[in-house]
């Protein structure tokens, strides 16, 4: 009896997307590719940049391909200018921020300007941390801009965002990718895309080493734990790309970032979906794979850059 109530629920297949800064390159190329696996999220849940790309595809979900374009524009992009003489006198007029966050807002006023979670086509959550009330908060209405702008804030990079009379940092310092958010919206499967590095397999030799090691185990033993109690109820997929050779803090080549893991992406993606774009109820469960979609002409996004030599 309750196998077949199961049977009849409605499905609710959920994104949720983490955060990363300059990492969200690599993120779109993931969305793109499941997406022309036939997934359909019913849900999607955005931690910081993840916030970003969440936000396109809800808005836009049948549109991924804008999404690459946007990241293309970004080229050469950098999150951080460590130009001493700027930061001190930044923080004589700011000290809580070494820097403004501009690109941000710059994007939304760009592509989402004015936009609500009430214009979504598909049901958003934003991830923020409330530094007023020291918690997690979850954006589900209202501004789409602020609640963006607050997912992004950066702890002691760019200012707390105020909304509402209270103060917004970067949702991953409580929820990086936020599983539970989506469970909470009704998701039935989820496919999660985790942008937080592998911590180091060398033994750090500094305290920015340590601290950045332990960082990434708390991170991933946060959301690995959260997958453990969930898988127990409904599929869940997080994947990790491969982000050594990228930067969280600058991109360099978004055009080669973009064709390099959408190859990866594919290949991750046609063992984890079945023939329907449903996630598969177990890793590693050998179905029949779903057509492999046209390769994307790297013309229909950019023109290859020559190089010297």
């Amino acid at each position: 009896m309750a196998r077949d109530l199961a049977a009849a629920a409605p499905r609710m297949p959920a994104l949720v997307l983490g955060g990363g800064g300059a990492f969200g390159v690599i993120q779109a190329a993931y969305v793109h590719a499941a997406l022309d696996r036939g997934f359909r999220p019913a849900v999607v849940v955005g931690t910081s940049v993840g916030a970003l790309n969440a936000a396109w595809v809800a808005m836009h979900p049948d549109r991924p391909d804008e999404l690459l374009h946007i990241w293309l524009k970004l080229d050469e992009l950098k999150l951080l200018r460590l130009n001493p003489m700027r930061i001190a006198a930044r923080l004589l007029r700011h000290p809580v921020s070494i820097t403004a966050n501009d690109l941000v807002p710059r994007l939304l006023d760009q592509h989402l300007a004015g936009a609500t979670f009430e214009d979504t086509q598909i049901p958003l959550a934003v991830v923020a941390t409330n530094l007023t009330r020291s918690r997690k908060h979850v954006f589900r209405s209202g501004s789409l801009r602020d609640a963006i702008i607050a997912s992004t804030a950066i702890p002691g990079v760019f200012e707390p965002h105020e909304v509402n009379g209270e103060l917004f940092l970067d949702g991953g310092l409580t929820a990086s990718v936020d599983l539970a958010t989506a469970v909470d919206m009704g998701a039935t499967e989820i496919l999660a895309i985790d942008l937080t590095p592998a911590p180091p397999t060398d033994t750090p030799k500094t305290a920015l080493g340590v601290l950045r090691h332990s960082l990434g185990i708390m991170s991933h033993a946060t959301t690995d734990a959260m997958q453990a109690c969930l898988e127990r109820q409904l599929p869940v997929r997080v994947l990790r790309p491969d982000l050594s050779r990228s930067s969280a803090w600058r991109m360099e080549d978004s055009a080669g970032a973009i064709a390099h893991n959408l190859k990866l992406a594919r290949l991750e993606l046609a063992a984890i979906f079945d023939s329907d774009g449903c996630l598969t109820s177990g890793v590693g469960s050998s179905l029949t794979p779903r057509p492999e979609p046209l390769p994307l002409a790297p013309s229909r996004f950019f023109h290859p850059r020559r190089h010297a030599g």
